[in-house]
């Protein structure tokens, strides 16, 4: 008995850590933001939009959109404006300009 909620214990971290999918190589795209921080007006999915089109342009890393999604979806409200103003913040830092 004690044996199975050990790997019943481990089966739940091990899907809670690989939750995103990203762990295994998967890439964000538009549709997963939008859908995750649930965007509903078009001036969001514009920006979201865009923030994509750099990144596949290579003028913003990959890693600091999907770090600042994965941190925005967390919030109680508000994930969209979360996930704005930090990538604003976090590209600015660098000398990118995300509009």
């Amino acid at each position: 008995m004690l044996r199975i909620s050990w790997v019943i214990t481990l089966l739940l971290i091990v899907l809670y850590v690989a939750w995103p999918g990203r762990v295994f190589g998967a890439k964000l795209d538009a549709a997963t933001i939008k859908a995750g921080l649930r965007t509903n007006e078009t001036e969001e999915q514009g920006f979201v939009d865009r923030v994509m089109t750099m990144v596949d342009q290579g003028k913003l890393p990959r890693s600091m959109v999907d770090s600042t999604f994965d941190w925005a979806r967390k919030k109680p409200k508000n994930k969209y404006q979360f996930f704005k103003r930090a990538l604003v913040v976090r590209a600015a830092r660098q000398n990118i300009v995300v509009k």
